[in-house]
């Protein structure tokens, strides 16, 4: 550190004051300084405020540095922008941070008046607003293990959700189940066919069974009748005799008054089409169900694929608020990290607000107001300066313009003047005519 020398005061004169000296080179201790807008030639006069304002420099100094890391991380770790790209960028952010913050406690020097907090409170609310865009990048990087874990049983969770609302839906719909947005580009087979079949089936076997029964029973009597069987309404009598052949002829009857050969075809017909679309039904059913499976896979994939191979920033923000509304630890330790890099960008101006007016402060603005003092005296001075001039041409110009005028009216006067005596001599003239006119007629010829 510079050595500074008290200067002897001893043999001034009244009214001198020892000048102060001031630091040599530009070490970084001036470099931070600078940082801040401390002017050097004010400071030598309190020497000793400059270990705190060189300090202050340095922690301004760490915000931007801590804002182009955490931007660094945001775009490289985070965003995968490659390493030039991010580099520059972080570079620009560290430095426009840096001009903000340096601009915060720069325009706070020599404030020591009343409005002190006022002017403080809104550069406290920018410093928070700087620090929390600074501390969440990082402090995601401090918990970048356990906000990882979390974004993946957050997939997991979705995919399950979205496995289950499926399942309540296909292959066979879950009652009260809402598949509105849970469509396949598959549908269930269609069962119409095969009711339709099965019902054409039931009512023409409704409609004939009875018929079928009484045939039945008329081919038995018949077969009673002619083979002798001894029945209810038979004879006994083996052979085709009268009373067989009267029971052939009623079966044949029969048979043929109630198209029995029809129905008994059509019935069959039915009964073979109800099997092939039973054949056809169970075989769609079966690759319905094995299409809905893979489908439903697909669209999980789809889902998955959605996801990046690299969690973005608000991915991220959100699983470590899951996180924090999870556990108490977590949150807590968020709180601190986060808080610990806010308090730095804004410690500068937070000291500045609980502390007093350093004696740099106070001599910086004795400083400004001695030169606003000054400033107002020269600015009056130089009106002052200007308004003579200005007046003492004003008096010389209306001088002149009186003279002008005076000029004037004498020269009008005499024109008025000639103009008059030339008036009367042409008057003199015509009298002297006139006269002259009636001498000559007094004397006659």
């Amino acid at each position: 550190m510079t050595s500074y020398k008290t200067p002897e005061v001893s043999g001034l004169k009244s009214g001198d004051w020892p000048a102060p000296l001031l630091g040599r080179g530009h070490g970084p201790g001036r470099l931070l300084r600078a940082l801040i807008g401390v002017q050097e030639d004010v400071l030598a006069w309190v020497p000793e405020e400059r270990p705190k304002l060189t300090r202050t420099g340095a922690i301004v100094l760490c915000a931007p540095v801590m804002a182009a890391a955490s931007l660094w991380i945001a775009l490289n770790q985070f965003l995968q922008v490659s390493m030039a790209p991010a580099i520059v960028t972080a570079v620009l952010w560290g430095g426009l941070i840096c001009v903000l913050d340096s601009w915060l406690i720069a325009s706070t020097h020599g404030v020591i008046g009343r409005g002190r907090v006022a002017m403080l409170l809104p550069r406290l609310l920018v410093a928070l607003v700087i620090g929390a865009l600074i501390s969440e990048p990082m402090t995601m990087k401090i918990f970048e293990t356990a906000i990882g874990e979390q974004i993946k049983t957050t997939y997991q969770a979705t995919e399950d959700r979205l496995r289950a609302a499926y399942g309540n839906c296909y292959p066979t719909p879950v009652a009260g189940a809402d598949c509105t947005a849970y469509k396949l580009t598959v549908s269930p087979p269609d069962g119409g066919p095969l009711r339709r079949a099965t019902e054409e089936r039931d009512a023409l076997e409704a409609s004939v069974r009875p018929l079928i029964d009484e045939e039945t029973r008329l081919r038995g009597l018949r077969a009673e009748e002619c083979t002798g069987g001894k029945v209810q309404g038979t004879s006994g009598i083996d052979g085709e005799g009268p009373r067989c052949r009267i029971r052939a002829e009623t079966l044949d009857r029969f048979s043929r008054d109630n198209n029995m050969d029809d129905n008994r075809r059509r019935l069959d017909d039915l009964r073979d089409k109800v099997v092939t679309e039973t054949t056809r039904h169970n075989e769609a059913r079966a690759a319905y169900a094995e299409q809905v499976p893979r489908l439903i896979e697909e669209r999980i994939a789809a889902e998955r694929d959605k996801h990046a191979t690299v969690p973005g920033l608000l991915e991220r923000f959100e699983a470590l608020n899951q996180l924090s509304a999870r556990s108490w630890t977590v949150w807590w330790a968020h709180l601190l990290v986060a808080g610990l890099l806010i308090l730095i960008d804004c410690f500068p101006v937070l000291t500045k607000l609980i502390s007093r007016p350093g004696a740099y402060d106070r001599r910086l603005a004795a400083l400004v107001e001695s030169k606003e003092r000054l400033h107002d005296n020269d600015v009056r001075l130089n009106e002052r300066l200007r308004m003579g001039d200005y007046e003492m041409r004003l008096h010389q110009e209306e001088a002149r313009i009186g003279q002008e005028r005076e000029q004037s009216d004498a020269d009008a006067r005499l024109r008025g003047a000639e103009r008059e005596a030339e008036l009367r001599a042409r008057m003199d003239e015509v009298i002297a005519q006139v006269k002259r006119a009636r001498a000559r007629r007094d004397q006659g010829p």
